[in-house]
């Protein structure tokens, strides 16, 4: 416990491996021996202050798929159903094992039941130490009160239970075993909940009988405002208490033992079952959650038949110019809206961030997973506006029309993949997303054709990947064209050199080219340590 600002994730972020830093000194014991970063992942769970779910599937299937990727493959399908509804029980949440978790477009289950959830998931390891940061953030009195209750029975089974609470209430507060008060990354008291009181009065601060305790020695903990106690007697009482000699005997004690430690390791599933897993669960979310392409298809819809009508191919007022603009029109409207998908990858980010940090989940069947799972949404968006625009307004090749402009849609839906690993924020985002697309189409030759560019900005009209789809689309339809005006725009866009071939080849280039940068990305900085 402590203040806002005292240290107290920061420390339990320590004792769970999730700080990377050459700062931080002393040592961490399990058992008295010195911690194995392998052995304290296969026997430790680690419940964030945010839950991290998805909320287009129910609390059932949100643990089944949880256990698919948390066991062992070895581990068979009837073990696995056992202990999903042996948790749901354990955690309570019979009554809601159907309703789904719940977002913006799905009314879900209550902040306390998505807590004991997001713990529940963390349970199907049967871990023997549970840290938890702030498990009663976000929710009701009576439901930190069945969340805290749950937390005290899996300490009483023989877990190792660590967590950091804000401002307990005192019915929650008289369920602790031990208490650690921290203020500006020290210790205040650490010890038996039963013998705060008494060491604090034996420092001249007594708490009243009607009085919150944890109100009471947070406030005098509190270095933020007036009325605190004074801090560096406070720290030094405490350092030289009868509370913290026992305390550091009993861990020099535990160092000094001879504690056997059974060698273990995390077992997983195999990467193969972990692909398998989340190629189902994207496809589901995909259909589940509308605002990942169902929105959008029935914008890219509506534009398209906006489009198809306007340009219709009966109308003998079109002409060469007018169809530059109208695929022009098709290739950017598809690919900017990509930027819509956004928020919902990175809601899916911090999924994948607990899954690789507590359940071993491998990037690459992750990586895979997602790029396999969006093909079905981008085809069908791409098979809709291209039918309808390619139809209403005659466009050539229908296949190569509808190939180009699937490809362009696959690159900038990566590109979003790539975008949503390197911003914390998705407005930060969208706003970076929407700079790299204007940049694209600036530089892509509609507005200044290729071979008039200047010099220092070529480079950029190569490097666009809109640049290709544009010049692929405009070959395909004026490449046989032999009229004045279709010679004419093809002396203006496309180049002797052009062949739809290396198009088409660049941007699949593109596509693969951001997953992998994608997958690269997680790899290396998304590993749940700071």
């Amino acid at each position: 416990m402590g203040p806002s600002g005292s240290g107290k994730t920061t420390l339990l972020d320590i004792l769970a491996d999730r700080i990377c830093s050459d700062t931080i000194k002393g040592d961490i014991l399990i058992n008295g021996a010195t911690r194995n970063t392998n052995i304290f992942r296969a026997v430790s769970s680690y419940v964030a202050q945010e839950d991290s779910l998805l909320g287009s599937f129910t609390v059932l299937e949100t643990l089944v798929m949880a256990a698919r990727l948390t066991m062992p493959s070895s581990v068979p399908g009837l073990t696995v159903t056992k202990r999903v509804q042996s948790i749901i029980d354990e955690m309570g949440l019979r009554v809601c094992e159907n309703t789904m978790v719940g977002d913006v477009f799905h009314k879900g289950i209550s902040g306390g039941q998505k807590r004991r959830l997001s713990i529940g998931i963390e349970m199907l390891s049967d871990p023997s130490i549970i840290l938890l940061d702030e498990p009663t953030s976000g929710i009701d009195s009576a439901s930190t009160f069945n969340v805290i209750k749950l937390i005290s029975r899996l300490s009483k089974e023989g877990r190792t239970v660590v967590g950091t609470i804000h401002q307990p209430s005192s019915l929650v507060y008289e369920m602790f075993t031990n208490v650690v008060i921290l203020t500006a990354g020290q210790t205040v008291y650490f010890g038996p909940r039963t013998k705060i009181i008494s060491h604090f009065a034996s420092l001249g601060y007594n708490c009243r009988q009607h009085q919150d305790p944890a109100e009471y020695f947070i406030d005098l903990a509190n270095t933020d405002f007036e009325g605190h106690g004074d801090i560096v007697q406070l720290i030094n009482g405490y350092a030289s208490s009868a509370v913290a000699v026992r305390i550091l005997n009993a861990i020099h004690a535990d160092a000094t033992g001879n504690h056997a430690i059974k060698s273990m390791l995390l077992t997983t599933p195999s990467p193969l079952q972990q692909f398998l897993v989340l190629l189902h669960r994207n496809l589901l979310n995909n259909v589940r959650n509308p605002g990942i392409y169902w929105v959008r298809l029935v914008t890219y819809t509506t534009l398209s038949s906006m489009v198809g009508t306007m340009y219709l191919s009966s109308n003998p007022k079109i002409v060469a110019t007018d169809i530059v603009m109208l695929i022009t029109y098709v290739n950017i409207y598809l690919v900017f809206l990509s930027i819509a998908v956004l928020p919902f990858f990175i809601e899916q980010r911090a999924v994948f961030l607990r899954e690789r940090t507590n359940s071993g989940l491998n990037v690459g069947s992750y990586v895979l997973a997602n790029f396999l799972g969006a093909i079905p949404g981008i085809f069908l968006i791409a098979l809709s506006s291209t039918l309808l625009v390619g139809c209403l307004a005659g466009l050539n090749s229908y296949g190569v029309f509808l190939l180009v402009v699937f490809l362009s849609l696959v690159a900038a839906e990566n590109l979003m993949h790539l975008i949503s690993a390197v911003v914390p924020e998705f407005i930060i985002g969208m706003a970076l997303g929407a700079a790299i697309f204007g940049w694209f189409i600036l530089v892509m030759g509609l507005f200044v054709p290729a071979h008039a560019m200047p010099v220092y900005w070529r480079w950029s009209h190569h490097l666009g990947f809109l640049s290709y789809s544009f010049e692929a689309l405009i070959f395909n339809q004026f490449g046989d064209d032999s009229t004045p005006a279709g010679l004419a725009v093809r002396a203006k866009y496309i180049p002797d050199t052009v062949h739809i071939g290396r198009d088409v080849a660049v941007l699949a280039g593109n596509a693969v080219a951001f997953e992998l940068l994608f997958g690269l990305i997680l790899y290396k900085f998304h590993t749940g340590r700071r």
